[in-house]
Order: structure tokens, then C-alpha cells, then sequence
């Protein structure tokens, strides 16, 4: 228990020196190309850190995360384009109003197990970008979308799409907020414990008392609330919102950052949000070729690194021969567990 303290405490002293890190560099960097590139990391950290929080941990197999990205995006949207709310109302209500979905979806599908509610949320993904495109008299915008989103206003502070300083720091503020949270607050809580040992063990922890389809639409609101909030900001941010956000592309780059990364591992995911948004900016020229990359970087990452980027010190260790066994001592830490 006493190690299990001090390694919350180091690793939240580690959030806080990448947080003051980015900060500086915010600070004395004021290329716009460069900060749109970090915005977009702490959106994707956002939906990443909350995809893993229910898949990861909770061990909820679930495809729906950018669906409810997409929700959290046009709910914030139209409040301020159809019903004239304030940016700085709407995007709360946003991730409120995706929560409430995510409950909708999580009560029915909780009664399934495994690979089924895989197949059931991945239904409700291919299914939202028609319901969209169809939802004109609903404002949806249809297949265009909603274009000229307001911009958020701060007070006297207008936060429009130009405006990248601020949203970086607006963006990299909410992230590590979320972060700590997810991390920190909920895996690190006795819900979290919960959650982990339903995923280990349901009879188990079913045996302790724990109520395992209410911890799961727990823990899936919760989740979906987090990715609406995120999705919010993106559409607040980008200043226009489309059903091209529910495409393959988008949906294979958010897999691709959990599965690099880790899951259930912190902090795996967020680097793996960090590394595939900035590779893939990187890779931009290529085209479509980009996709081919980084489908070899996520084969090359499985068979050297089968549990992503947690694996990567333990291998370190063992290559250098400082590692023994080197399972559990060299592994990033698992909150969970």
C-alpha cells in the first residue's frame, strides 16, 4: 500500500512537470502550425484518456467512443448555432447531453458480454453519420454540417479558431484537468478498484458486493461525458463540424493511439494520443500513404510491445540485461491493479 502511494505520488509529480513543461514551451513558441498540432494532442488526449477508462480499465470492449465525440461536437454546435447559447454554456451542456446518451446506449448494452457489445456500439457508429445527414429539419446541417460555429468568449477574451495561444492554453488546462481526474481521482478511488476487479474477475467482485452492470453504466457515462466534453471544445476550436468526424480515418487514428500506447496502462494512452497526432501530421505529405505507415508502426508496436508503450521499459531492461525477469519491476505502472 505504502509503494502503491508513493508511485501515485510520483507519477502525479510527473503530470504536473509535463503540464509546467508545455506550458513553457506555450510560452516561447508562437509558430501557429506548431500549437495547432499540441491543440489537437490534448483534444485526442481527452477521448483517448476517457476510451481507456472504460476499455481499459473497466474492460468494457466498446466502439463507441467517437461516436459519442461526434455528439458532443454537435450538441455543443447546435445550442449555439440554432438555439443562440453561449459557446461557454454550450460546450457544458454538450458533455452533459453526451453523457445522458452514453447512459441510454450503456443501459441496454450492459446486458450484453464481450464481443457483442462490441458489435452493438459499432452498429450505433455506423449508424450516426446517416441519422446526421438526415437530421437537417433537426439542425443537424445534413451532410454539410454546421459551419460558423461563435467563437468562445472568455470574459473579454474572444477565443476564435486564429486564435492558438490561447487555445492552448485553454486546451492543455482541460486535458491535464481530465487527466488527473480520470487517472488520479476515479482509477485511483475505490470506483476504480471496482471497475478493475470487474474486469478481472466478475465473479469475484461480484462476490465483494460489487454491482457489476450499475459500475459499468457508471463507468460508460462517465466516459461518454468526458468525450462530449472533448468533442465540444473541437467544434468550439475548428469552428465547423461534419459526419466526415464519424469517417474511418478518424476512428482508425483514436484505435490506433489506444493500442499504441497501452490500455490500461498509464500512461499509455496519452502518449500514444501524443505520438500518432504528431506522426501523423508528420506523415501529412504522404497522403493516404500515412495510414499505410502508421498500419506498420501498430503491427511493428504489437509483436515488440503486445501491450503497447507499457512494455516499452520492461524490453529495455531485458535487452540491456538490468531487467532479470523484469515483468512487473520495469513495467510502467498500472493503476488499476
Amino acid at each position: 500500500m505504502m509503494h502503491s502511494h508513493k508511485r501515485t505520488r510520483r507519477d502525479l509529480a510527473l503530470l504536473l512537470v509535463a503540464v509546467g513543461m508545455l506550458g513553457l514551451l506555450g510560452l516561447f513558441v508562437d509558430d501557429s502550425y506548431f500549437l495547432h498540432v499540441l491543440i489537437l494532442c490534448f483534444v485526442w488526449v481527452i477521448v483517448v484518456a476517457s476510451w481507456d477508462l472504460v476499455m481499459g480499465y473497466a474492460g468494457i470492449l466498446t466502439f463507441a467512443q467517437l461516436a459519442l465525440f461526434a455528439i458532443g461536437s454537435y450538441a455543443s454546435a447546435m445550442l449555439s448555432i440554432n438555439h443562440g447559447v453561449p459557446p461557454l454554456l454550450a460546450i457544458p451542456l454538450g458533455a452533459l447531453a453526451t453523457g445522458v446518451v452514453g447512459a441510454l446506449i450503456a443501459w441496454p448494452s450492459m446486458r450484453l458480454r464481450g464481443e457483442y457489445i462490441a458489435l452493438f456500439t459499432f452498429a450505433l457508429h455506423l449508424s450516426l453519420p446517416t441519422l446526421l445527414e438526415q437530421g437537417r429539419d433537426l439542425g443537424t446541417g445534413g451532410a454539410r454540417g454546421l459551419i460558423g460555429v461563435p467563437p468562445l468568449q472568455l470574459g473579454e477574451l474572444v477565443l476564435r479558431s486564429n486564435s492558438k495561444a490561447a487555445w492552448f492554453f485553454l486546451m492543455l488546462g482541460v486535458a491535464a484537468l481530465v487527466v488527473y481526474v480520470i487517472y488520479f481521482v476515479i482509477i485511483g478511488g475505490r470506483w476504480g478498484k471496482a471497475f478493475v476487479a470487474l474486469r478481472d474477475s466478475e465473479s469475484f467482485a461480484q462476490s465483494l458486493g460489487i454491482n457489476m452492470r450499475r459500475s459499468q453504466v457508471l463507468i460508460f457515462t462517465v466516459s461518454a461525458l468526458f468525450t462530449g466534453l472533448g468533442g465540444a471544445l473541437y467544434a468550439q476550436y475548428v469552428g465547423v463540424i461534419t459526419p466526415r468526424v464519424l469517417g474511418n480515418e478518424f476512428f482508425l487514428m483514436v484505435l490506433i493511439m489506444l493500442s499504441v500506447g497501452g490500455m490500461g496502462k498509464y500512461p499509455g494512452a496519452i502518449l500514444g494520443a501524443f505520438i500518432i497526432t504528431i506522426g501523423n501530421e508528420l506523415l501529412r505529405d504522404l497522403g493516404q500513404f500515412r495510414l499505410l505507415v502508421l498500419g506498420v508502426l501498430v503491427v511493428a508496436v504489437m509483436l515488440w510491445l503486445p501491450n503497447g508503450l507499457a512494455d516499452l521499459r520492461a524490453n529495455l531492461a531485458r535487452l540491456t540485461g538490468r531487467g532479470g525477469s523484469g515483468q512487473t519491476k520495469a513495467a510502467p505502472s498500472d493503476r488499476g491493479a
